[in-house]
């Protein structure tokens, strides 16, 4: 997955400076933009590539569904999410009958809505090169979305490892004769690495010892800067 573009487009200044801060720690795999009305959303979306497009749905005086009719019409393959603090059935019926990806009410948790992004991102992904992702953004997002994937790591001198996933737990993790966390911290030390996400294989579920992906993070994070400070006190 490539570093996405997400355009937000809401009047209220507050609450999109609310979204630029918490989309700040995965700046590496998102960019956003953002928009107070429909001729100005209208005109970046003219002007650059925006994969995903988050809208509310009552801008005063106008409406999230006027851009979703635009989005499907002139860029089929730009996401839309529309957001509302006043969904009603007939809303929803509208709102996916005109090709939008998802519907969320607001206010919503943060955690939700990158969950929800994740997931639309994710879900045809098979065999794609994350050649814009640092392996630690992408395991976060994978974990947050809970989805079952293997991430093939090839770092330089044909270093190679992987991470086998199942609904955003760790069933095998292994490079370099290291395993589990250990791995994925020897892993997460390589530099610039190319990482690959692989279609899960259906003959490998997860088992009652298969730990969070987001505990096996932590933990791999932490020893990492351990290594670190270890290897600078002895420089």
């Amino acid at each position: 997955m490539n570093r996405k573009n997400i355009l937000i487009v809401d009047r209220d200044k507050d609450f999109m400076m609310e979204l630029r801060e918490a989309f700040q720690p995965y700046n590496s795999s998102y960019q956003t933009a953002f928009a107070s009305s429909l001729t100005k959303a209208r005109e970046i979306l003219g002007r650059f590539m925006v994969h995903l497009v988050l809208v509310n749905v009552h801008l005063a005086g106008e409406s999230g569904i006027d851009l979703l009719l635009h989005v499907r019409r002139h860029y089929a393959d730009t996401y839309l999410i529309l957001y509302s603090a006043h969904l009603t059935e007939e809303l929803k019926r509208s709102a996916y009958h005109g090709g939008a990806a998802a519907v969320i009410e607001s206010p919503f948790r943060f955690e939700d809505l990158l969950h929800m992004i994740t997931g639309i991102f994710f879900k045809d992904s098979g065999s794609s090169f994350l050649d814009a992702v640092h392996l630690a953004d992408l395991l976060q997002l994978i974990g947050m979305g809970r989805h079952s994937t293997d991430v093939v790591v090839i770092g330089s001198s044909q270093k190679r490892g992987v991470i086998r996933i199942r609904k955003g737990k760790v069933i095998e993790a292994e490079a370099c004769g290291k395993r589990d966390v250990d791995a994925v911290t020897e892993m997460l030390s390589w530099q610039s690495p190319t990482i690959r996400t692989c279609r899960a294989s259906t003959n490998i579920s997860a088992s009652s010892q298969a730990v969070p992906l987001h505990d096996v993070l932590m933990k791999a994070v932490a020893q990492l800067d351990e290594n670190n400070a270890a290897a600078a006190s002895h420089s």
